[in-house]
């Protein structure tokens, strides 16, 4: 029985090539694309879950609110919050603070400026099992001048040698013994680190005073609650500890500080703030994901659904005939049922070999790594499964049970029942089809054109021909004067026009904060966003000056002066820039005076509002802790850069030299939107190919039934276009319905996302109106071939048929 229910299904397909080719490819592309995007979904909601007792573990932040609310919120938290929650909170099996550490790191001639280093606890490494293949960790780390390596570190300084008991130099100030090599951190760590130091050489940089300072942030703590502890109780404990420890300062200064627990398999795509170690996911992104790829998969049964019943048409006299010689309906379900069952195994079959070709290419495209083994992942299995399953059940159960339900007597008749019935459900999963491919399309378009409006701001400042070069980190004791005959040797070169140094370029979040800043004679403290720049800084960046004047050698005390953009003049409570010129402002205990106000600019790209920046003046040669600002007037890349490089070896031997060119850093903010849009862009476009495969295949039969009508109106004298224009009229109903649906859902939706920016572009008919002419080109396309074919046909033939 089965062997006869295989060879039939066989014949069947083989019979109609097209309608099992487009099956096959329908539901192929749209289980690849369910499957690609959920391996993207799953990598991203996978971040720290491999600790152990992930569960468990919590990351302690710091936040700082002035009386008006205004909050700076740091993934950081203060030194001595860690301290007194290990001696005062018995729920707390184990707490660990680091502190990130860039430096120069050298070992016999290899040179390297190391961003990921961290002074750690001994503790950190009994939250976190991370593996160790060589050395002794835990108490290892306990001792000062140790440090922990990577895999991949010890082969760059080492390179094949055993590491154990080697020196490395930390910016040539100590030298640390590696005591242990550990597996490199996995991709899907919020927190990536491949040098840990020992913590009391913290203290030896900083001072034991640190330990007690409430008002710093940069300490990274992680706490291991006990199985018992309750997080949430344990929260409302630490407002009383802040308040025992540093109320009397806040209050003085009309401050608030707070100490949140952020759950550790949150942060990778819930956490958005100053301090990150790196840029993380987004939780609203990873969501609307996972709804795309339900939508694509349910548009590709949609055209399982679709093309089987319209095809049932074709087959009711098939069915009527194994009746009338004895078949029974669970036979005939049976015999269905396997069709399904072939056509999806062979779309599994090919989408899994889609998956294998193309991941590569897709874990390039959205920074998703190898190492990320999709196949040893139990989520991609069982997905696999639920998709078959699902394609059997979802898509095949009802044409299995539309097909067996024919009774014998009306189809050998040549009438059916259920035509109309059957015709009003495909017109549903056409417009469903339509609906979603639609919506993808314009949520596409905006996004691409949000992310052009974006790029095409005025940012308020200059950003073209600029090589930032690493300010270094090993100094003689005359590094000023070095600094200064370094530019005017730069500055011998036509090739570079201006140089200027400064703690942070335009980029990325200033790394700088302070509060307790305000007015003298008022009280209003507010927190602000610290710059150190030089002379020449406003001059390189081309920032607009709106009131006062920049510093200038001329004045010597401008050590003790201030420049402010607007936004912090407005926070300062001044009415006009003009009007903060010459104003004194308290920071902290000392008094500044503001001697200029630049316009706004953007700091970071305009997703973000212009947040308040004081620039300080930092005297030549001290503190530079940032960046060498170059502005070139050449093309010549090449040989310019080759001989920054041999100046900067010869002043600064003992620092490696690292560059970027500023626009490229400045616009890698834009790479999760432009990640995001492509995503869209490719789903759309496969949402539009299932899409148009199943009106391919609905035409075909559409075509198919309606040949003898479409004979007698050749007979009684139509055009090929009039016949074109009437039967594809129905299909463009259908396209304009759902436009009509999707209108307002895509509108509320991509209102909703454009929130997020500070400027956005505006909502013009072109996103709504392209998406329909696509798809209704598209439409028009697949069906013409079909329809034309048939009324081109000669009418004698079509007459004649069945």
């Amino acid at each position: 029985m089965i062997k006869n229910y295989l060879l039939t299904t066989l014949r069947n397909l083989k019979k109609t090539k097209l309608f099992a080719l487009i099956n096959v490819l329908g539901l192929t592309l749209g289980m690849t694309a369910c499957l690609f995007i959920l391996y993207f979904v799953n990598y991203e909601k996978s971040y720290d879950r491999f600790h152990e007792n992930s569960e468990r573990i919590y990351r302690l932040r710091y936040e700082r609110s002035d009386q008006d609310g205004q909050a700076v919120r740091f993934a950081s938290c203060c030194p001595p919050a860690g301290l007194r929650i290990r001696k005062l909170y018995p729920e707390v099996e184990k707490i660990a603070r680091l502190f990130r550490y860039r430096a120069s790191v050298s070992h016999a001639g290899n040179r390297f400026i190391e961003e990921r280093m961290y002074f750690a606890e001994a503790d950190f490494l009994e939250i976190f099992k991370y593996e160790f293949i060589a050395g002794d960790a835990p108490d290892g780390i306990k001792q000062p001048n140790r440090a922990f390596i990577s895999q991949a570190t010890a082969g760059k300084y080492f390179a094949g040698k055993n590491p154990i008991g080697q020196i490395l130099a930390v910016d040539k100030k100590a030298d640390y013994q590696v005591a242990g090599v550990f597996k490199d951190v996995p991709p899907n760590s919020h927190l990536k680190f491949d040098i840990l130091l020992s913590y009391p050489n913290l203290l030896d940089l900083y001072g034991k005073d640190v330990e007690d300072s409430w008002g710093d942030s940069g300490w990274f703590t992680y706490l291991l609650l006990k199985p018992q502890a309750d997080p949430l109780a344990f929260e409302k404990k630490l407002p009383a500890l802040v308040d025992a420890e540093f109320g009397k300062v806040l209050r003085a200064y009309k401050l608030t500080c707070d100490l949140k627990l952020q759950p550790l398999k949150d942060i990778h795509l819930t956490s958005d703030f100053q301090q990150e170690y790196e840029v993380n996911g987004d939780l609203d992104t990873v969501n609307f994901l996972k709804v795309i790829a339900l939508f694509i998969i349910a548009i590709a049964w949609a055209n399982y659904t679709n093309l089987s019943t319209a095809r049932s048409l074709t087959r009711a006299k098939e069915v009527g005939i194994r009746k009338v010689a004895g078949a029974s309906r669970g036979q005939l379900m049976a015999q269905f049922i396997l069709e399904t069952v072939l056509i999806n195994l062979l779309a599994m079959a090919l989408a899994l070999a889609a998956v294998k070709l193309f991941l590569p290419l897709f874990g390039q495209m959205t920074g998703t790594p190898m190492a990320y083994r999709i196949w040893s992942q139990q989520w991609f299995w069982l997905t696999v499964l639920a998709m078959f399953l699902g394609g059997i059940f979802l898509s095949g159960l009802y044409p299995v049970l539309v097909l067996s339900s024919f009774q014998p007597a009306i189809v050998l008749k040549g009438k059916l029942a259920n035509a109309a019935r059957g015709m009003n459900l495909r017109k549903f999963l056409v417009i469903f089809q339509f609906v979603m491919a639609l919506g993808l399309l314009i949520c596409t378009f905006t996004v691409f054109r949000q992310i052009s409006f974006m790029k095409k701001q005025d940012l308020g400042f200059s950003m073209e021909n600029k090589l930032v070069i690493r300010a270094p980190r090993v100094r003689s004791a005359s590094f000023a004067s070095e600094l200064q005959t370094f530019k005017q040797q730069l500055l011998k070169n036509a090739k570079i026009s201006d140089f200027c140094v400064g703690t942070d370029v335009p980029g990325r979040q200033v790394w700088w904060d302070a509060g307790g800043i305000r007015r003298v004679g008022t009280d209003d403290n507010k927190n602000y966003q610290i710059v150190g720049i030089d002379y020449d800084y406003v001059k390189v960046f081309g920032l607009k000056l709106v009131a006062g004047r920049n510093f200038a050698r001329e004045y010597p005390a401008d050590a003790k002066a201030l420049i402010l953009n607007e936004t912090a003049a407005k926070w300062l409570g001044f009415q006009s820039p003009a009007a903060a010129i010459g104003q004194r402002v308290i920071y902290w205990d000392d008094t500044f005076e503001v001697v200029g106000v630049l316009a706004d600019h953007h700091q970071q790209s305009v997703k973000q509002a212009c947040e308040p920046h004081i620039f300080r003046f930092l005297p030549e040669g001290r503190d530079v802790r940032g960046w060498f600002v170059l502005k070139l007037n050449t093309q010549d890349m090449g040989s310019t850069l080759q001989g920054i490089r041999q100046l900067f070896d010869e002043f600064f031997p003992d620092n490696p030299f690292e560059y970027f060119f500023l626009d490229d850093y400045y616009n890698q903010q834009y790479k999760a939107d432009e990640l995001f849009g492509e995503v869209f862009a490719i789903f759309s476009f496969l949402a539009v190919i299932v899409t148009s495969l199943g009106i391919l295949g609905l035409s075909f039969f559409m075509a198919l039934q309606r040949t003898k009508e479409i004979g007698i109106r050749k007979v009684l004298g139509a055009s090929v276009l009039r016949i074109l224009l009437l039967l594809a009229k129905d299909f463009m109903k259908l396209v304009f319905i759902s436009f009509a649906i999707a209108l307002p859902l895509s509108y509320l939706f991509i209102s909703q996302w454009l929130q997020s920016f500070a400027l956005r572009t505006d909502l013009a008919a072109g996103l709504f109106l392209y998406p329909l002419a696509i798809v209704s080109l598209v439409t028009i396309a697949t069906i013409g071939s079909h329809i034309i074919k048939a009324a081109m046909a000669n009418p004698v033939e079509s007459l004649r048929f069945e």
